[in-house]
């Protein structure tokens, strides 16, 4: 056991608690630890345990006590490096899952226990996985980038059980899977040579972005002149403004000077007191006038 594996940060490596919901995640960040270490045939069994106990030899050991079974050096060694990546294993279970290990012995055990539960190999569950993929289809409320990583998501949990999507049923499934908006983009994308998974994800991406900087710029084209008109319109009547502090200008009349304070409102009751009590003292007319 070299001193790395004994320092080793396991975090750095798996930074996930495994529930039902994120075991394809799981299981690559838990297979990336063991390579790491060079533990993988723990995981896989590709590395069983060597044989326990030395076989006796009775015609060499005359007394019993030397003929009785030990146990080997080689499985001492392959124990504790075991029940080390066993821990590693057992120390990212949730407590939702951690009963699915209790009583099981080895890391393979642990692991093959994990993957009957999370990752069950059966057809049932691979059919309802591929009619998913095969009938997923965007929601109007949900990004595209959303979209890809629902999409993802069901090919990945079909990978998870031996049963991965082909790249060209990728592409095919996550075009058709776009709805009416994307009719122009996914006819052309129908059409030989057909680019890849990787590629198609990319270009859907592109056109997302060139899509939003379009219907912001054309908001922006569309509101520019009506606040261009509505900021004419207030410097032609400021009195119309919602910022209105009354007249500013000063009114003189009959020697009186109205205050560029008062409000428009008193302004003009006061301009309207003024004429009335100069018509009451005006006197009648006479015929003469007329």
């Amino acid at each position: 056991m070299t001193m790395t594996s004994l320092s080793l940060n396991v975090g750095n490596f798996i930074t996930l608690k495994l529930s039902p919901t994120n075991y394809p995640l799981w299981r690559e960040q838990a297979l990336a630890l063991a390579e790491s270490q060079e533990l993988l045939g723990h995981l896989t069994n590709e590395d069983p345990a060597p044989p326990q106990y030395t076989i006796p030899d009775f015609n060499n050991t005359p007394t019993a006590e030397k003929s009785a079974p030990r146990k080997t050096e080689a499985y001492i060694a392959w124990r504790k490096v075991d029940r080390l990546l066993r821990g590693w294993i057992i120390g990212t279970l949730s407590e939702e899952t951690l009963g699915l290990a209790v009583g099981l012995d080895t890391t393979n055990d642990v692991w093959e226990a994990l993957k009957n539960a999370y990752a069950e190999d059966s057809q049932e569950r691979e059919f309802t996985l591929r009619q998913q993929v095969t009938y997923l289809r965007k929601e109007d409320d949900k990004t595209i980038g959303e979209h890809i990583r629902t999409f993802k998501s069901l090919c990945d949990s079909l990978a998870a059980i031996g049963k991965p999507v082909l790249d060209k049923e990728k592409v095919f499934c996550l075009l058709t899977s776009l709805g009416p908006q994307y009719e122009t983009f996914t006819t052309t994308m129908l059409k030989p040579p057909r680019p890849s998974y990787s590629e198609l994800v990319s270009q859907l991406q592109s056109l997302d972005q060139r899509r939003n900087w379009f219907s912001n710029h054309a908001n922006a084209a569309h509101a520019t002149p009506q606040m261009a008109f509505y900021g004419q319109q207030q410097q032609r009547y400021p009195q119309f403004s919602t910022g209105y502090q009354g007249n500013k200008q000063k009114i003189h009349f009959n020697g009186k000077r109205i205050s560029g304070t008062q409000s428009k409102d008193q302004n003009r009751g006061y301009l309207s007191s003024l004429t009335s009590s100069t018509q009451q003292r005006r006197p009648p007319y006479l015929e003469s006038d007329v």
